[in-house]
């Protein structure tokens, strides 16, 4: 299971995804929210969270273990291939933290 820090990195990490191709599709916010639910995190809490550079989240991510690691790869690869479009910069993002 995921600690409550890792959850907030791994949904910051899934907007970042979400944003990278400058097109919010409404599946992809729908996901997002349902993973929020899943977490037990209120988008009020998610609203107020600092959003953190990417070299820190993928610090974050990096001393995740690995189970949990593959799992949150499922999630960003989920996201980015929701709206029908795996765009370059989605790739780059998921890329980069592996």
């Amino acid at each position: 299971m995921f600690s409550e820090q890792e959850k907030r990195t791994i949904l910051q990490i899934l907007t970042m995804i979400m944003e990278a191709d400058a097109v919010i599709h409404p599946k992809e916010v729908e996901y997002i929210n349902s993973l929020m639910n899943e977490f037990g995190l209120s988008s009020a809490e998610f609203d107020h969270m600092d959003m953190l550079d990417f070299d820190i989240l993928k610090k974050e991510f990096g001393m995740m273990n690995k189970e949990n690691q593959k799992l949150a790869n499922e999630y960003f690869k989920n996201l980015a291939k929701i709206d029908g479009n795996i765009h370059n910069n989605e790739k780059k993002i998921i890329r980069e933290l592996n």
